[in-house]
């Protein structure tokens, strides 16, 4: 290759680097702002604030279960610890 071509070549990588980056600086600053540091979160992986289970209606804020759901879940997990143990045991 020549030197004219190497530089055509490098002039035209350039060019399609800047109009790629023009095309997608307007969709990158078109997002909604979130104020301070919270960044949007899908709703489809947030925790909801009650769960229906077998062994009853927990509720939650913010993904964390309030007393009442903590002392069901954590009575839950003592019974499958037992039930572990018993059949171990056997």
């Amino acid at each position: 290759m020549s030197v004219k071509q190497i530089t055509l070549t490098i002039y035209t990588s350039a060019i399609f680097a800047l109009l790629a980056t023009s095309l997608f600086l307007p969709a990158v600053s078109a997002e909604k702002p979130t104020p301070g540091y919270n960044t949007p979160i899908p709703e489809s992986i947030m925790t909801p604030d009650k769960v229906k289970t077998r062994i009853g209606t927990l509720e939650f804020f913010d993904g964390i279960p309030n007393e009442k759901a903590a002392a069901t879940l954590f009575a839950n997990l003592d019974l499958n610890r037992g039930l572990q143990a018993l059949l171990n045991g056997m």
